[in-house]
């Protein structure tokens, strides 16, 4: 994946007007640009490997910045049942051992929830020396905030694919019903956890809208997923206001990247 596209209205010397959104892991990193009076996106910039594209390009002083950093490792504890000093044995309860890096939380308010979560020490490190004030944003939140966006005209399954991973979230009647990650080498791993996930929740793969994205999403691993599941979408799709007509032709590839605005806002 390589991307670099930018709308002609994109300065990066103008001050705090953008906001910047961040993608970092160790197969694919990117950047993108939305401007904050109007929400649109103004420029994304994406290539493999773990170092930042077209730094030249980056705006010089956002209003505002994100990102999230993979591998991440997170679990979603209710308020009620989290005491002040207790995050960490949450996440060791789910995940056992865990890896050295600060441990992080954040609010998801549309469940009364809160998201605990270790970010890859070493992407954190490199980015926050860029942007010191950059805001983290756990991959998981994102996926519960976007599944409640898209799950208003019934129950939606919203599937993730990275690099030998798939984040799966359910919603169904204003409720999350299912947020987990999954390691999943190929498409047919994607394809059972999907399947999985919408019968632990009572769901048919009739009964779901499946909207999918993730920056490991390919051609096979989609017309696998529409073999078995009837409605598949992909979001953000082309031609979406969210990419502001910006050539780019599998935005959904991108919607880690390109969700966060909305998301931080």
């Amino acid at each position: 994946m390589r991307i670099a596209v930018a709308s002609d209205h994109y300065d990066p010397e103008r001050e705090r007007a953008w906001h910047l959104s961040i993608w970092c892991s160790a197969s694919v990193t990117g950047w993108a640009v939305h401007a904050l009076d109007s929400g649109r996106c103004v420029a994304v910039h994406a290539a493999p490997g773990e170092d930042l594209p077209d730094m030249d390009r980056l705006p010089l002083r956002p209003a505002r910045a994100t990102f999230v950093a993979l591998p991440e490792i997170s679990t979603l504890v209710p308020e009620s049942a989290l005491t002040p000093g207790t995050e960490m044995q949450h996440l060791r309860l789910v995940h056992g051992s865990l890896p050295t890096g600060l441990l992080r939380d954040e609010p998801v308010e549309a469940l009364g929830a809160r998201c605990i979560y270790l970010h890859d020490e070493a992407a954190e490190h490199r980015l926050l020396k860029r942007f010191p004030a950059a805001r983290p944003l756990s991959l998981q939140g994102l996926m519960v905030r976007n599944v409640m966006r898209h799950a208003g005209n019934g129950p939606v399954l919203l599937l993730h694919r990275t690099a030998q991973r798939v984040d799966l979230a359910v919603a169904h009647g204003g409720q999350v019903e299912l947020s987990n990650a999954f390691h999943a080498v190929n498409g047919e791993d994607a394809l059972y956890y999907a399947l999985f996930a919408l019968d632990r929740c009572g769901l048919k793969p009739a009964d779901a809208t499946v909207v999918i994205g993730g920056t490991h999403l390919n051609d096979t691993e989609v017309a696998l997923l529409k073999d078995y599941l009837p409605q598949v979408k992909a979001l953000p799709a082309a031609g979406n206001g969210v990419v502001n007509g910006l050539p780019i032709e599998h935005p959904e590839r991108l919607a880690g990247l390109l969700d966060q605005c909305a998301c931080a806002s």
